[in-house]
């Protein structure tokens, strides 16, 4: 197996093992605390003793892992343009994730201004790399982009309004970055 294989491998196996860690720490957390996601933020599971701490973990565990999927998907695709600038503005908005996890909703302004930063940062990050790359990309890549991007700011403000609390807002979010990290995963780029 070629080097370039081994590491497609290996990203894609640390992208789903992050993506099922979430998910059943997510199931834990929702079970465990009996909480009405409907009425709630999803920050506030991090502040219930032995469950906050498991939540928080894996909130700080998925920042990393988009960094790292988004830092190999960058690197090593030799088609796209201004991969720097890109590389460093997908690890400040995976920085801001994992502070949104290591302070919890407890430190209440710390918390809120990475929370906001990174829900609404992210997204536009995906359209306007979208955007400077559009003739890098093939027509449908360039397409998924713009429309997760899209999906993943409006689709979370649209339920904002439709629940009392933020939770669902949160995890429509949640599951457009994940679609998004699938798709930028199992992409066969060109090595430069």
């Amino acid at each position: 197996m070629s080097t370039e294989r081994m590491i497609q491998l290996v990203r894609r196996m640390q992208t789903f093992v992050s993506i099922l860690i979430f998910f059943v720490v997510f199931a834990i957390c929702w079970w465990t605390t009996k909480l009405d996601i409907r009425d709630i933020q999803l920050s506030n599971w991090g502040i219930i003793g032995w469950v906050g701490k498991v939540w928080n973990s894996a909130v700080c565990l998925f920042s990393i892992s988009i960094f790292i999927n988004s830092y190999l998907y960058l690197r090593n695709d030799g088609r796209l343009k201004y991969r720097k600038a890109f590389i460093w503005l997908f690890a400040t908005l995976s920085l801001f994730l994992f502070l949104v996890g290591f302070f919890n909703i407890s430190y209440h302004s710390l918390h809120y201004i990475f929370a906001f930063s990174y829900f609404f940062l992210y997204p536009l990050c995906i359209f306007i790399f979208a955007h400077f790359n559009r003739k890098y990309m093939t027509y449908k890549d360039w397409t998924q982009k713009v429309t997760i991007s899209v999906l993943m700011a409006v689709l979370p403000l649209v339920l904002i309004y439709m629940f009392k609390g933020m939770a669902i807002a949160g995890i429509s979010h949640t599951l457009l970055v994940i679609t998004y990290n699938i798709k930028i995963c199992n992409i066969d780029v060109r090595i430069k």
